[in-house]
């Protein structure tokens, strides 16, 4: 497994797209920061802001995301790569659980970008607000505005900004599946998968409050874009331990479909 792990790394540190997805993250992260810097200072408004609200990382690393899962498992079936594998030593259990470990540590690396700016931003203490609902990482920027950061706090964001990798590869766990079920049609795979994580995400946040129990054991939980300086430790691990068990239900559920699917 850990050979195919390696395999992946080696092709994505020589494709061109995935450093274009890592400079759209880092841009992106950048345009946010100082938008939300600069509507705390007054130089600019709400209405001027929202014209920047798709570069938000609840937007941008749900397409990056999408965009990952095309190119990494269709990507390997459109070049017989996938092929070669499962002729090789490597069972498709190994394929699968190889590929789920790859794209949560893409999708980490591509979400590094916004937690350094809310880590660099925090410890500045220049002042933000928070001109775009969702986004967890601008609410640490804004708490650190409005209360003293110590180291503990900044270990903190920290410990923040790596559930939040795996936040969003838990939620983007459908589009790791539908790589497999589609196989070589990695436009196709960002697409759909991009609408439904769309309208997942947004019908989510619509439900009723009495459902607030039942999204709480899902990463598309309220607690999640509440997270923050006042958040404990336990509230921190209990997301973690849901997205970790969600990544592992998707990449269970895309084996089963993987081992039935013929592979030409």
């Amino acid at each position: 497994m850990f050979n195919l792990i390696r395999a992946d790394f080696y092709k994505i540190n020589r494709s061109m797209i995935y450093k274009v997805l890592f400079a759209i993250t880092a841009v992106s992260a950048v345009i946010t920061t100082v938008v939300s810097h600069r509507v705390y200072a007054g130089e600019m408004d709400f209405a001027a802001a929202s014209a920047t609200a798709m570069l938000t990382d609840v937007v941008i690393l749900s397409l990056v995301s999408c965009v990952i899962a095309g190119q990494l498992i269709c990507g390997d079936f459109e070049n017989k790569l996938m092929q070669s594998s499962l002729t090789g030593t490597s069972s498709r259990l190994t394929v699968v659980c190889a590929k789920i470990i790859s794209f949560t540590a893409l999708i980490g690396i591509m979400s590094l970008p916004y937690a350094l700016c809310a880590v660099i931003g925090a410890a500045t203490g220049a002042g933000f607000s928070v001109p775009f609902s969702a986004s967890t990482y601008l609410k640490m920027l804004s708490d650190a505005t409005k209360n003293d950061v110590t180291g503990g706090v900044l270990v903190k964001f920290a410990a923040i900004g790596l559930i939040m990798m795996l936040v969003y590869a838990a939620q983007t766990g459908i589009v790791f599946l539908l790589g497999f079920l589609m196989k070589n049609k990695p436009l196709v795979v960002t697409i759909i998968g991009f609408i439904l994580s769309t309208i997942v995400g947004m019908s989510s946040s619509l439900l009723d409050d009495s459902l607030d129990k039942v999204l709480g054991f899902t990463p598309y939980s309220a607690d999640i874009y509440a997270l923050g300086s006042d958040t404990g430790y336990g509230t921190i691990g209990k997301i973690a331990v849901i997205c970790v068990a969600w990544i592992v239900a998707f990449a269970g559920i895309s084996y089963a479909a993987f081992r039935k699917a013929e592979v030409k």
